[in-house]
């Protein structure tokens, strides 16, 4: 058993969909329902975390935090803060709190997001001036999954593979969503390869099952220091590595259109947790397109380069397998929540190894790697996680 830093103590997920609930309401039933799996109450809480608004919510939540804290009457904070890397920060909020318990600042900590993620034809423009640069990309009104496109296909000419092992990922994703009762995407039924392949193309390398489904949800956790853990109500799951890498913030200032920070942020994470990547049981892994899960497989060192499809190919990655791989379906299939789809990796890590998946529950659960990322596959986060 790896040193702790911190211990996973309760959680709540909002249902993905589009939803008929306000933006600051989502943020307060998700809190509320994690303080009530975790036993506590408001009182107990000195640290709170969450996502500011990304995805067009009103200026009316730019002091998001302000708004939990007094909705919630959490009076003894010690920690209050307000963390922004896109898709990334939320894996970033879990390692600025487990740095808190570390160093005696707090001893739990309340961490929670919820998000839109609207039709692209309605938040298109709003994405691109986001995730663009403002001089040598926005100017040419390129797409997201044009963007994305251009890394994948380096990705692919590197490797010397076609698109059909991106068709690989998907096919297994969604075979745990159709396992999954509140998957976005399990009514579609199983796809085949070949299925995914013939889908309406969108841009570069993909079509349209190779992109995530933007929706609304969410959820919370509650992080607490390690000798609270005996008196926990589920299985305590630990924090027992973090690390990030920053390679870039744009695109056009990217290093190498195949490699990201996810290999500086996975050493670093392995080497702090005490164990390497074969050690692990089960990974989650942020997945706004299909390419994601191959490369961040292998740049985790879940795989050698090139051979991650492998993995896909022989069914490892499926229910059954010896490394299951986004195991509620991923963003693709499970559902992409906007500002708060970095939180479902950590959710569904934490159901699984607790006992409590929603969907199909792993035969062994003790170790598992999240990974998740903001923007242009920049500002990357790793969390190794142990359960006792």
């Amino acid at each position: 058993m790896s040193d702790p830093l911190a211990t996973l103590a309760g959680f709540a997920e909002v249902t993905p969909g589009r939803l008929d609930r306000p933006f600051l309401g989502l943020h307060l039933e998700s809190a509320v329902a994690a303080l009530r799996d975790a036993g506590m109450a408001p009182d107990d809480i000195d640290g709170l975390l969450c996502v500011g608004s990304m995805m067009g919510e009103s200026v009316e939540h730019t002091f998001l935090s302000e708004e939990i804290q007094d909705s919630l009457g959490l009076h003894n904070l010690s920690l209050q803060l307000g963390v922004q890397l896109g898709g990334g920060s939320h894996l970033a909020m879990l390692g600025v709190a487990t740095r808190a318990i570390q160093s005696g600042q707090c001893s739990a900590v309340l961490c929670v997001s919820a998000g839109v993620f609207p039709p692209i034809r309605d938040v298109g423009r709003n994405l691109m001036t986001m995730t663009c640069h403002p001089d040598y990309e926005l100017p040419y009104a390129p797409s997201i999954p044009t963007l994305y496109g251009l890394i994948a296909q380096s990705w692919l000419d590197e490797t010397g593979q076609g698109r059909e092992v991106f068709a690989e990922a998907v096919a297994a994703q969604q075979e745990w969503a159709v396992g999954h009762p509140t998957a976005i995407g399990a009514g579609a039924g199983p796809f085949t390869v070949a299925q995914v392949l013939e889908a309406r193309h969108i841009a570069g390398p993909f079509g349209y099952l190779d992109c995530s489904i933007p929706c609304e949800g969410g959820g919370a956790f509650v992080l607490v220091a390690p000798e609270r853990a005996a008196g926990l109500r589920h299985r305590p799951v630990h924090v027992v590595g973090v690390g990030e890498g920053h390679t870039h913030g744009f695109l056009t200032s990217m290093p190498d259109l195949s490699r990201t920070g996810a290999v500086r942020s996975g050493a670093k994470a392995f080497a702090e947790a005490g164990f390497g990547p074969a050690d692990v049981d089960l990974a989650q892994l942020y997945d706004a397109f299909s390419s994601n899960p191959l490369m961040l497989i292998e740049e985790l060192g879940l795989a050698e380069r090139g051979k991650a499809v492998e993995l896909y190919r022989e069914g490892a990655t499926r229910p059954g397998g010896r490394l299951p791989v986004n195991t509620n379906g991923g963003l693709l299939r499970f559902g992409h929540s906007g500002t708060a789809s970095g939180i479902c990796g950590v959710l569904e890590a934490y159901q699984q190894m607790s006992g409590r998946a929603a969907g199909i529950q792993v035969d062994r659960a003790d170790r598992a790697v999240v990974h998740a990322y903001g923007s242009m596959l920049c500002s990357h986060v790793t969390v190794v996680l142990e359960g006792s």
